[in-house]
């Protein structure tokens, strides 16, 4: 699974960058097989005004095709990024249980028996 953090209008260190991607581990982890990408968009749609501004966008791109995407604003990038992720898990697991629902043919099981001459 790989995982690109973009960050637009805003500074992130590498502390809260590392502790985003392991958000998103936590969130995603159990689907790891499943996923080929998992990209996350931080923005400031105003800049420096301040206000509920701070916009997270998480695209997560599945092994077997499709994607499944994910949006929310928030006051602070980590709050967030932390209901975006819980927000993600949930979809992708969504998702990926509808894949499974395709029904399963199961082949008929013929007993054998004995014959007595």
């Amino acid at each position: 699974m790989k995982t690109t953090i973009k960050a637009h209008h805003l500074r992130l260190d590498q502390k809260t960058n590392s502790a985003m991607e392991r958000r998103l581990r936590f969130a995603l982890g159990r689907f790891g097989a499943s996923i080929n990408e998992v990209t996350v968009r931080l923005t400031d749609l105003n800049g420096p005004k301040g206000g509920i501004d701070k916009e997270c966008l998480i695209v997560v791109k599945l092994r077997k095709g499709g994607k499944v995407i994910v949006q929310g604003s928030g006051k602070d990038c980590t709050a967030t990024l932390n209901y975006c992720a819980d927000r993600i898990g949930r979809a992708v697991e969504r998702e990926l249980s509808r894949n499974r629902k395709v029904p399963i043919r199961r082949m008929r099981r013929v007993k054998k028996t004995e014959k007595h001459l």
